[in-house]
């Protein structure tokens, strides 16, 4: 006996509802020599998806999860591709370029921070990798990047895109979606995220054991005498630092002795310049200050009176003077009792001794910010350990001297084919600074040492990310961590402070794995995460026919445990799928939609016909709203001053033109009012804002507006007319309903 109605109905509903949400969810097997996994191939198409929606998205899957090949199948498609990364990245999306045979440039970001924006030619697809170091917009780098993306989609590669504050996410994302990026609220920023997590039951990625705390059996108490340093004086262009000096002082001491010792030499070496310059009459700048060299205890300037006339004289001098006095006697004390207490870097050393011989076997990456932390501590295990290597941005060293940062990876990671080197160059341990914390795959590590605890979450993330990656060997990866003293500690608050970022990136992003030790993971994943749950959920309705789906909407309705329904509306090329629960108003909210996608799995039931005619009405006017706010959220308050000031130019313009020139500049101007009604990226919004600070308005400027408007996304603007595609009621389960659709069911084979 076939299905009843309402069962085919529903399933005819479920299956429309995949088909729309994974029609493009075919992305390629293969791209090059490189074949892509279910999750990357699947990244590709929603990808892909979004380009064309709103001209850019942020892939932020978790660390390992192969971010580069899925950004090069996307670029496949794009004749002209320009990468931005940091310089380090260059070698590794080199060869990933010739494994998967993409052609693309390369474009450092230290290079654009200098140079700015200058290319040849203009790239179609921008692909930024490491994008969280774009998340401050008034940085050369900023601006330099923002510009390559004017005319082109964009794709933002970053498993920890926000590292402080909610607005980093927005700035990156503010790349291609501009104005709207500031006015968005979490849930429809999330529609531009792809991210999926290390844990997802179809990866096999190692897990993460930890983080341990490693407590130092040295109990060394400097708080009082960190707190007691009179402030510095600032440079004449440098802002009140006292407070910021002392923070840094204590993170330094959270770090090693050693770190504290530079660091306290440098703020002396400094003090000793100003003084210096204070005596001769002048207040000096920052610059000025650099100009000075300093080894160990010895300050020397040449020429101090070449410099000194390009400084300013202060007021108060002598006040000034007596000040900074104070403060380099105080380093001096401090100095001197930092000789005669007990150094803790001999008990980290032997702490991370520790740690590599309950793990025999394994590479051990040892991660601090500081580059006397790496150095002192490496020096020290040199002598305890064999195949040990200190890596700094200056370069790398072993027990023989020093190497270059390539031979250091080659003895530490895989060659490219394959082959191992030799036991006796094998480097076991690699202690490092932050520089290999991004983009690279050290996939041969299996424990993973943070010797101290950045103020930036993101970056704990990012290095445990490089040991736990797809086709790593192992299947753990050990994390250990080491303390800070703990009076440092109390006045820092840097595990308080990390929990805090923490909590904001997993309830915005999402986050793969407890990365502060003694942190309780979050509860819940964040919409970008449910997202790609929810996709991978409806794989399973896929494979049901619904051809015969010539009808729309395909409405079906299904028992379930609380009253609602779940609709997908078409919006020229974008999906909106909304629900609502008990009564409440439609949302896009990812774990409202989740939560009426899960109760779908119900028995069908015969939808009621004033049930439905009600939820349609719910959907246009919920849609009526939404569309308005998203056309008022096209720019900031800013931008609309700018839009404002650029609309009566272009009035002052036409009214002012000749007769003959005017049916050339109103084709231009309606262009240009469609350019001003629409949303633009950070680099266009830039372009509006520079031609409404021109001196001169003319048809070559109002050329210039209207040509913004030929790059555009397509699926940018807010269709007038929504489709309704699928509308599946949710009914409670009640005694009553069961009894109707029984009564319904047994009429129905009747008929039959």
């Amino acid at each position: 006996m076939s299905d009843s109605p309402d069962v085919t109905t529903l399933a005819r509903a479920r299956a429309l509802l995949a088909h729309e949400l994974l029609e493009a969810e075919t992305g390629p097997a293969m791209i090059g020599e490189v074949t892509l996994h279910p999750h990357q191939r699947r990244a590709v198409a929603r990808v892909r998806a979004l380009l064309h929606i709103a001209g850019g998205a942020l892939l932020a899957d978790s660390t390992g999860l192969g971010k580069t090949y899925v950004a090069l199948a996307v670029a496949s498609r794009f004749e002209h591709v320009l990468i931005v990364a940091p310089a380090s990245l260059t070698d590794s999306w080199r060869r990933a370029m010739s494994r998967t045979c993409v052609n693309a440039q390369f474009a450092s970001v230290e290079r654009l921070s200098r140079a700015g924006a200058a290319s040849a030619e203009r790239p179609e697809l921008v692909v930024i990798d490491e994008a969280h170091n774009l998340r401050n917009p008034r940085t050369r780098r900023y601006a330099a990047v923002a510009g390559l993306c004017e005319e082109a989609d964009v794709l933002l590669l970053s498993a920890t895109p926000l590292h402080n504050r909610r607005d980093d996410l927005v700035a990156q994302l503010a790349l291609f979606l501009g104005d709207t990026a500031l006015a968005a609220s979490d849930d429809e920023l999330a529609r531009f995220i792809v991210r999926r997590r290390a844990d997802d039951a179809s990866l096999r990625l190692p897990m993460v054991r930890g983080p341990h705390w490693i407590r130092l059996p040295v109990d060394e108490d400097l708080l009082d005498d960190l707190l007691a340093l009179p402030p510095p004086v600032a440079g004449a262009d440098e802002g009140t630092a006292g407070a910021l000096v002392t923070y840094s002082l204590l993170r330094q001491w959270s770090s090693s002795r050693a770190a504290l010792v530079a660091a306290v030499r440098r703020r002396l070496a400094k003090a000793i310049a100003m003084i210096d310059f204070l005596e001769a009459g002048r207040w000096p700048s920052r610059d000025q200050l650099a100009a000075w060299s300093h080894a160990e205890t010895a300050v020397q300037l040449a020429l101090p009176e070449l410099l000194t006339p390009l400084g300013k004289a202060p007021e108060g001098g002598s006040s000034m003077l007596e000040a900074v006095s104070a403060h380099a006697d105080a380093l001096r004390v401090l100095l001197a009792r930092l000789r005669d207490v007990p150094d803790p870097d001999p008990a980290r050393a032997n702490a991370i001794v520790d740690i590599c011989r309950a793990h025999p076997t394994a590479r051990v990456l040892a991660f601090s910010q500081y580059a006397e932390t790496v150095r002192t501590l490496s020096r020290l295990l040199m002598t305890r350990l064999g195949g040990v290597a200190a890596l700094t941005a200056h370069g790398g060293r072993v027990a023989g001297g020093r190497i270059s940062r390539r031979e250091v990876l080659a003895q530490f990671v895989p060659t490219e084919n394959g082959a191992d080197v030799r036991a006796a160059d094998r480097i076991r341990l690699l202690t490092t600074t932050d520089v290999l914390s991004e983009g690279l795959d050290l996939q041969r590590a299996s424990v993973v040492i943070h010797l101290d605890l950045p103020w930036n979450p993101a970056r704990l993330e990012q290095r445990v990310g490089r040991a736990r990656r797809l086709g790593a060997a192992h299947d753990f990866v050990s994390v250990y961590a080491l303390t800070p003293p703990a009076s440092s500690e109390r006045m820092l608050r840097v595990v308080d402070r990390l929990r805090a970022k923490l909590g904001l990136a997993g309830r915005l992003v999402g986050l793969d794995c407890t990365v502060v030790p003694e942190m309780t993971a979050t509860s819940g994943l964040a919409p970008p995460e449910l997202t790609s749950e929810m996709l991978a959920f409806l794989e399973s309705w896929r494979g049901d026919s619904h051809e015969n789906a010539h009808e729309l909407p395909a409405c079906a309705g299904v028992a379930a445990s609380n009253d609602g329904f779940l609709a997908l509306l078409a919006v020229g090329p974008e999906r909106l799928l909304i629900a609502a629960v008990d009564g409440a108003r439609p949302s896009l909210d990812a774990m409202v939609v989740s939560r009426a996608l899960a109760m779908c799995r119900g028995s069908p039931i015969v939808p009621c016909t004033r049930a439905v005619a009600e939820a349609r009405m719910a959907v246009q006017a919920w849609y009526g709203e939404w569309s308005a706010r998203r056309r008022l959220a096209v720019t900031s308050a800013r931008g609309a001053r700018v839009r404002l000031l650029i609309a009566g130019r272009i009035s002052s313009l036409l009214a002012a033109a000749p007769r003959h020139e005017r049916a050339l500049l109103i084709r231009l101007t309606s262009q240009a009012q469609h350019v001003l009604r629409s949303p633009l990226g950070a680099g266009a919004e830039r372009t509006l804002l520079a031609l409404s600070r021109a001196t001169e308005i003319n048809a070559e400027w109002l050329e210039r507006l209207a040509a913004l408007s030929q790059y555009r996304s397509p699926g940018r603007s807010v269709a007038a007319a929504p489709e309704l595609l699928v509308l599946i009621l949710l009914r409670h389960s009640s005694a009553e309903r069961t009894r109707e659709r029984v009564t319904a069911a047994a009429a129905w084979r009747a008929d039959e």
